[in-house]
């Protein structure tokens, strides 16, 4: 059966900051977290009854109880001949079972003026049969069942797994799902092309050990032009223009509690691994409460598609 979808329509659509990204998972629990792309790569044009299929491997401890899991497709150039249209998208399997299911949310962003290349870029979350512990070897594959000449490409698939383990240490965690497209260019500055995340939870500081920020956005640090500073995360760090980048970076490196991290020339894809993944360690950024980060595009072209505030307790 194929399930509806929840489309989540753009309020806006341009290539500045205009979707935040949602909370879709917040817990503080003993456990953790796994994301992988697995063997995903570029796709090219995906005619009706194409297929793309991925392979993943994920180990879950013994222990675990998964919690939240979603398998992610992101997927762009939405259209039928040179109109724009959403793709019709269907997971033929799952968690490695046979099945014909449409995502259970999708995410959409597009440029937002008119052009002749002006198509819809996305992200779908597909539910399927959550994960067990031990070593799970699946597959995920979806299948185009648009009429016509409904075309689109897929950048790479991923899969999320947040699990509760008593074994594991204390902690808590933050999933953010969406698709945020984001572009310094055609009238947009990078102050514009900026998307923030306020983290609703507060931390303990006494016991904080460690805390990681992972960003996955994809088309991230790929560009065919060498821009420096093509791009830029930070972690309660507050955008100024008043300053030059140098006396901000010093100034950040002198007073890292009160100025927060900004890391510049992020994410790392090319033309087949097209998704942009950021790992940081965060911890010594972090405050007690009101913490955010940020995403800002220079000139490079982005999805920013997914984000996991995991924080460790001793």
């Amino acid at each position: 059966m194929i399930c509806a979808i929840l489309l989540i329509m753009p309020v806006m659509a341009t290539y500045a900051g205009d979707k935040p990204l949602a909370t879709v998972y917040s817990a503080q629990e003993n456990g953790g977290y796994v994301f992988s792309v697995g063997n995903s790569t570029y796709s090219g044009t995906l005619h009706p009854g194409d297929r793309y299929p991925v392979s993943f491997t994920i180990d879950i401890p013994e222990d675990a109880t998964v919690r939240y899991q979603r398998y992610y497709l992101y997927w762009a150039w939405g259209r039928k001949d040179q109109q724009a249209v959403y793709p019709a998208i269907n997971a033929t399997q799952c968690s490695g079972e046979k099945t014909l299911t449409g995502p259970a949310v999708r995410y959409v962003d597009n440029k937002g003026f008119s052009s002749a290349s002006d198509f819809y870029s996305g992200m779908d979350a597909f539910s399927c049969r959550n994960l067990t512990p031990g070593k799970n070897t699946v597959t995920f594959e979806v299948a185009n069942t648009g009429e016509g000449n409904s075309t689109f490409v897929v950048q790479g698939a991923g899969v999320l797994a947040v699990y509760e383990s008593p074994a594991s240490p204390p902690g808590q965690i933050e999933v953010r799902e969406g698709c945020d497209m984001l572009y310094s260019s055609y009238g947009i500055t990078p102050e514009m092309a900026t998307s923030r995340m306020d983290f609703s939870q507060d931390i303990d500081m006494a016991r904080l050990s460690k805390a990681t920020l992972e960003l996955v956005a994809p088309s991230g640090g790929y560009t065919r032009s060498d821009i420096i500073r093509k791009n830029a995360v930070g972690i309660n760090h507050e955008q100024s223009g008043k300053l030059p980048p140098f006396i901000t970076s010093v100034l950040s490196l002198v007073f890292p509690e009160t100025r927060g991290k900004e890391w510049v020339d992020v994410f790392d894809s090319d033309q087949q691994q097209q998704i942009g993944i950021e790992t940081r360690d965060v911890t010594p950024y972090l405050a007690a409460r009101s913490n955010f980060a940020t995403v800002q595009d220079r000139g490079d072209y982005l999805l920013l598609t997914n984000a996991i505030l995991k924080v460790d307790y001793t």
